[in-house]
């Protein structure tokens, strides 16, 4: 959760600003406003859709990969072609509401009940404390390099929380006592 937050608030806090040459401030602000409908629309869209005993792990997985995708969008686009910059945006935008959404409901799979609560609440206060230096770390990137590196460093991130996902699958199957979900 951490990793992939941390990528998100990074992109989102220098959105705006890397679409406006393209799209000028009012498309840019258009836009950013299309990447947090696309977010109400990929929680509502994955609340829909995703059956109840599924694997939350691989659907976290899953929306990794579709913030990805939008990435690999931004970095087609090389800050100029508009309708590759939209469609990052709304592959990003897609994945901006299950990132905080998906952890709570892993925890509810793989803990006890009661322990719930206070999983939610110490994977919250970690990635809060984690992602809060996102921004700046993504500002003095975006002074330092080429713009294209902040859509790879926000990729790489996402991977590897795909990959933390995936690799925790079962985990809980291997310890001694399997959470009682009474």
């Amino acid at each position: 959760m951490a990793l992939g937050l941390f990528a998100q608030i990074g992109l989102i806090g220098h959105l705006f600003s890397l679409l406006v040459p393209a799209m000028g401030a009012q498309g840019a602000g258009l836009a950013a406003g299309l990447s947090t409908a696309m977010a109400i629309g990929g929680r509502t869209l994955l609340g829909w859709l995703m059956p109840a005993h599924t694997d939350r792990r691989i659907v976290g997985a899953v929306n990794y990969g579709v913030q990805i995708a939008g990435c690999g969008a931004f970095l087609a686009a090389g800050g100029t072609n508009v309708p590759l910059l939209l469609t990052g945006v709304v592959l990003f935008g897609m994945g901006i509401g299950n990132t905080t959404s998906i952890p709570p409901l892993v925890a509810q799979s793989e803990f006890a009940r009661e322990d719930v609560g206070r999983v939610v609440a110490l994977t919250t206060a970690v990635s809060q404390g984690f992602y809060a230096f996102a921004p700046a770390v993504f500002g003095v990137i975006r002074e330092e390099s080429v713009v294209a590196v902040l859509f790879l460093v926000a990729a790489a991130l996402q991977a590897a929380a795909a990959c933390s996902y995936w690799k925790g699958r079962g985990a809980w199957q291997d310890s001694e006592q399997p959470p009682d979900r009474t």
